[in-house]
């Protein structure tokens, strides 16, 4: 792989280092022909029937994807890189609660970070899942690291990819509520609008990644789960009314508790939480950032995001790294899978050379 600069730091604590990768080359984002994507499974998390995908074999890895209540994310997001991660890994990837196939959440308490914090820790419990390799794309990443800092016997590994959401200070909001499908239902997205808006999304630097495959499986998630994901987004907002309501004081001295998005009223007490435990030293995780040098999203300078949650990370954890990739937008292993692979290895294999010399 040819890049036109690399960047090294060294930093005063441990072996610290961030590489900055300005690619002048462009790689497809998976080899053409058929993606082998895992098997399709359902468990019963605490009466919620919870959808994930398995693969492959050795230390367990699980991934966890963006967006949030009422959004159409799911693990479907891990398809270009999940075969390539379950060559060397036992890889989980997860509906999150109230997303995809999964159910929704059973009570309004759980319309929060707090619900998703607790349907992943209890989702690891029921497989039985430990020693694990977390990874949490954006809004997936602070609950991995909340696992991480109240957990650290559970996991081996940390990555975190492109996070407004984890990142110090309160992103602006992109889109400051759900659509009112109350007053305009959702309406179940053709297979070529599907395709359309994933070739023509803002993140979209290479187009390999949408394979008819991907195509098909969203539809088919789609199909599935739009009555579930309109229920949950009437229900998200209206408990967001709710909170303004009764929350005045909050808004007016914080104004981006009043939103769904950015750091909204339903997450931003784990975001605290973690946040505080992180610059008190509380994780000692070893822990990769995998960034997006262009990443549209938050910010003018997302990518600057990701060097201060960097500099809090790293003052407690030694064994800690941040990759810039350029042209990979908000979601580097979609269009890089290949590479960010390979950099989320070679790292679980540093970390382990470590423990054993």
């Amino acid at each position: 792989m040819k890049f036109s600069r690399v960047i090294l730091e060294r930093f005063v604590k441990g072996i610290v280092t961030v590489l900055l990768l300005l690619s002048t080359t462009s790689y497809p984002a998976i080899a053409s022909g058929n993606q082998s994507w895992g098997e399709s499974k359902f468990v019963d998390v605490d009466g919620v029937r919870t959808h994930y995908f398995e693969a492959g074999s050795g230390e367990a890895m699980l991934l966890v994807h963006g967006g949030h209540y009422g959004m159409d994310g799911s693990a479907l997001g891990w398809m270009p890189v999940f075969t390539h991660l379950a060559t060397h890994f036992n890889v989980f990837a997860i509906d999150k609660l109230g997303m995809g196939l999964t159910g929704k959440p059973a009570s309004d308490e759980e319309y929060t970070m707090q619900g998703t914090v607790q349907h992943l820790y209890r989702f690891m419990e029921t497989l039985g899942i430990s020693q694990v390799h977390l990874v949490g794309h954006s809004r997936g990443a602070l609950p991995v690291a909340s696992i991480a800092v109240n957990h650290p016997e559970l996991v081996k590994t940390l990555t975190l990819f492109d996070t407004n959401t984890l990142a110090p200070g309160d992103p602006p909001a992109r889109s400051p509520n759900l659509p009112s499908y109350e007053k305009t239902p959702p309406t179940i997205e053709s297979k070529e609008s599907i395709r359309q808006r994933a070739l023509t999304g803002s993140s979209t630097f290479h187009k390999n990644f949408v394979l008819d495959e991907y195509v098909e499986a969203s539809y088919e998630t789609a199909s599935k789960g739009w009555e579930k994901v309109r229920e949950v987004a009437v229900r998200l907002d209206t408990l967001r009314k709710r909170f303004i309501e009764l929350n005045p004081e909050k808004v007016q001295a914080r104004p981006a508790l009043a939103n769904n998005s950015g750091t909204g009223w339903w997450l931003y007490k784990v975001k605290d939480e973690t946040l505080a435990a992180i610059e008190a030293g509380r994780l000692d995780i070893p822990t990769v950032i995998i960034w997006g040098f262009n990443d549209p999203t938050g910010t003018s300078r997302p990518h600057g995001l990701g060097m201060e949650l960097f500099e809090l990370v790293s003052n407690s954890v030694d064994k800690a790294q941040l990759h810039y990739i350029n042209l990979a937008g908000h979601a580097p292993y979609r269009l890089f899978p290949r590479e960010v692979t390979d950099l989320i290895v070679g790292f679980t294999e540093s970390v382990e050379d470590l423990t054993t010399n």
